[in-house]
């Protein structure tokens, strides 16, 4: 499936007011929308140079606020340098709890970071929203902060 397909991606099921907001590269997503997110991938976050990675034990991450979620995706740019980051908004179905790293649940506090122990099925992702579709705030003349309230209204339509 190419990427612009997946912009267009959507389940047809019935509204769900529990969402969840996972950030990942565009190149994870035709996987994701075929197997769901899965466990036992390799953390793309170490503690420092050389240090261990966050979260050694399995889990699957998502946010609770979409806002979060796009400034872990804007985080994920900047520290990879790349534009090719999205938005996966999946049901929250299953066992979630806090994020145990606390560097990731204090960064953004708008909701709250959780971890699932246990695989998220393809049936529970709702759609894909490639960052790059949002544009971006200066030339929208728009501050960062109007920008993630804009584009946080997106991910819940």
């Amino acid at each position: 499936m190419k990427l612009h397909q997946l912009r267009r991606f959507r389940v047809l099921k019935e509204a769900n007011d529990s969402y969840l907001f996972h950030a990942t590269f565009n190149k994870h997503v035709p996987g994701i929308v075929k197997k769901g997110l899965r466990q036992f991938e390799t953390s793309n976050w170490v503690k420092g140079p050389g240090g261990t990675r966050y979260n050694e034990d399995a889990g699957i991450f998502a946010f609770e606020h979409p806002e979060d979620a796009l400034r872990w995706g804007l985080k994920m740019q900047w520290d990879f340098k790349t534009d090719d980051v999205s938005i996966v908004r999946i049901n929250r179905n299953g066992n979630w709890e806090q994020d145990p790293s606390a560097d990731a649940s204090l960064a953004f506090g708008k909701g709250q970071s959780m971890r699932s122990q246990f695989n998220v099925p393809a049936s529970d992702i709702i759609d894909v929203f490639p960052i790059e579709d949002f544009g971006h705030a200066g030339p929208r003349n728009m501050s960062m902060d109007e920008w993630l309230a804009d584009s946080a209204k997106k991910l819940l339509q």
